[in-house]
């Protein structure tokens, strides 16, 4: 009998020691490495970005965009993703030792990340489990996953 109790309480502790944390985002979920920009008010046809060190890791409702190459900024933001569209918003500038720092206007940060705006919406052209193609007013972008 006691050792039933003993097995009773330590599953109780097991169950209440795991959290089930999900997330809906299918295959947008996980890091992306950008291959191609194309600045569509530049006119200057497609940037191979292979060698560039740009990524895009989502997780949850979190968007980081990170430069592994340490030329650019890392930054945080919210994304959402709704059928073929895909919002992106609400960036900060990661700053470990100050804190992280909103930005609002400062898209000078965020252009080479391939973002134009504070909050921009992105059309979902290809999303597979190894490719991503996205689309906005000025950007075309496409990224393999890893």
């Amino acid at each position: 009998m006691k050792r039933f109790f003993i097995y009773i309480i330590g599953i109780g502790l097991l169950l209440t020691a795991c959290d089930m944390e999900s997330s809906d985002n299918g295959h947008l979920d996980g890091f992306w490495q950008m291959t191609s920009k194309t600045d569509q008010y530049a006119k200057c046809g497609a940037v191979d970005m292979r060698d560039s060190g740009i990524t895009w890791a989502f997780q949850g409702k979190l968007l980081e965009l990170r430069d592994v190459k340490k030329v650019h900024q890392d930054i945080l933001g919210n994304f959402e993703h709704q059928g073929g569209t895909l919002s992106v918003s609400h960036f900060y500038l990661v700053d470990r030792d100050k804190g992280d720092i909103l930005i609002d206007d400062a898209i000078s940060y965020l252009v080479p990340y391939g973002v134009g705006q504070s909050q921009e919406k992105f059309k979902v052209v290809e999303l597979t489990s190894s490719e991503m193609i996205l689309e906005s007013e000025r950007f075309l972008l496409k990224f393999r996953k890893y």
